[in-house]
């Protein structure tokens, strides 16, 4: 049992044990007293159902003021199977958009999965309809696959980015979202959710090794950095947090506090950042703790600049993919606004192109801040760096050399030095043999004659 327990997997399993308190307390104080999470107050009304049966599918065109609408209609019969009206059966009649070149139409068949709901009439009589397609089967198999293919790479560290990535996620939606529609205050939460997840995440990764304690505080340095940028330009760049018509809504989700839309966007910065800064600290803490276990003479200089040069390869990249995700997940905006603006600076000057430059620039500045942050705590710990290379040197020659026999743990360095030849030692005189009776008598004799 002792040999099991060692400190390594003593510290797992704590950081994995206060992950999960901290989820269990945090969504507790975060749903706590928030109507907008409490049971029966809108979930409810929609329920998993299937298709039982369907009708074809029917064209419709209908005349309005000149113009002709087309779109077709089919009746959909299902039956519902989960909530208070399990196992009823209803039918919607649904209407769909013309098929089109530039998307397809999935009418409804017998056996597809659906999202039902329903809203009351005026007589206060229930009239269904269908929200969506269920994808939750599909999505789950490709997480599934996803962090299948993570294992059979990384093996066990492959699974402690998967548990990493899980208590990211649910501290993300389970903790962070309740409490900013609590009304909780933004910056506070995104702060603790941003420091939980570092911690976390290198603690599980890396474990207790100097190096994940160099690129949190350089994940630190950056991340923090963006938040402050972020804070200084939005008042500078006349930043109001209504980018779109959906933020009035969100403004407005709890009737009881109003959200603050610019610390959402905070939040967002923020998080949006932190995997990114994250990977750059830990890669550049990774590269100088290699270097030094294999050179641990190096200057500090040399250390320092060897971690500016693994940077500037990093930061390239890395760049590009904080800029390439904004632009990707804006792109029908960026689309809309390119066909019918020919002025580009009619463009640039909007408030929601604005916040996705901020969200760009100041997350790519805080990857930027995270190397030298990384380098330099690398440079002031090299003591620490290289007492852990040795003592990982010294396991290695024991575990190379067999743990069949129990002996003492002995430095690689000393292990390899020969033994010093010991001087010969002068061979040993030989005990005289024994004698007889008659010989001893002899010898007697001879003395007392002499004498």
């Amino acid at each position: 049992m002792k040999r099991f327990l060692t400190r390594d997997r003593l510290f797992y399993l704590a950081v994995l044990a206060v992950s999960v308190l901290f989820l269990i307390v945090g969504n507790r104080i975060a749903v706590s007293g928030n109507a907008y999470f409490q049971s029966g107050s809108r979930a409810d009304t929609y329920y998993r159902s299937e298709v039982i049966a369907v009708t074809e599918p029917e064209r419709v065109e209908a005349a309005y003021d000149g113009w002709t609408d087309v779109h077709y209609e089919q009746d959909v019969t299902l039956r519902i199977d989960e909530g208070a009206v399990r196992g009823e059966v209803v039918t919607v009649h649904q209407q769909f958009a013309e098929p089109n070149d530039g998307y397809k139409v999935f009418f409804y068949e017998v056996g597809d999965r659906v999202f039902t709901g329903f809203n009351f009439d005026s007589e206060m009589e229930p009239e269904w309809f269908i929200a969506d397609h269920l994808r939750e089967g599909p999505m789950l198999a490709l997480v599934i696959a996803f962090f299948a293919l993570i294992i059979a790479f990384g093996r066990f560290k492959g699974f402690n980015t998967v548990v990493s990535l899980v208590f990211t996620c649910a501290a993300v939606f389970f903790i962070m979202i309740p409490a900013i529609i609590k009304g909780e205050n933004i910056y506070l939460v995104t702060f603790i959710t941003a420091t939980y997840t570092i911690v976390m995440t290198l603690a599980i990764v890396a474990g207790v090794h100097p190096k994940s304690v160099a690129a949190a505080v350089g994940c630190i340095c950056g991340v923090g950095f963006s938040g402050l940028l972020t804070l200084a330009m939005q008042d500078v760049m006349y930043i109001s947090g209504l980018i779109d018509e959906d933020s009035s809504f969100v403004m407005y989700i709890n009737a009881d506090a109003v959200i603050d839309l610019r610390g959402v966007i905070f939040a967002a910065i923020v998080i949006g950042a932190l995997g990114a800064t994250m990977d750059v600290a830990m890669s550049i803490a990774s590269s100088l703790d290699e270097l030094l276990y294999h050179r641990p003479d190096l200057s500090d200089f040399e250390l320092m600049r060897s971690g500016l040069n693994i940077g500037r390869d990093i930061i390239g990249t890395m760049a590009n993919t904080l800029v390439l995700a904004y632009v990707g997940s804006s792109l029908h905006t960026i689309l809309l606004l390119l066909a019918y603006n020919n002025d580009l600076g009619s463009i640039i000057n909007r408030e929601n192109i604005a916040v996705e430059l901020l969200q760009s620039v100041a997350g790519s500045i805080g990857i930027l801040l995270a190397v030298p942050s990384t380098a330099a705590v690398t440079v002031l710990c090299r003591r620490w760096f290289v007492s852990h290379a040795a003592k990982e040197k010294a396991l290695a020659a024991v575990c190379a050399g067999g743990t069949a026999v129990s002996a003492p743990e002995i430095p690689e360095e000393l292990a390899e030095e020969p033994a010093e030849e010991s001087a010969p030692e002068p061979p040993a005189e030989e005990a005289p043999a024994e004698k007889s009776i008659e010989e001893l008598w002899r010898d007697y004799r001879d003395q007392a004659g002499k004498n």
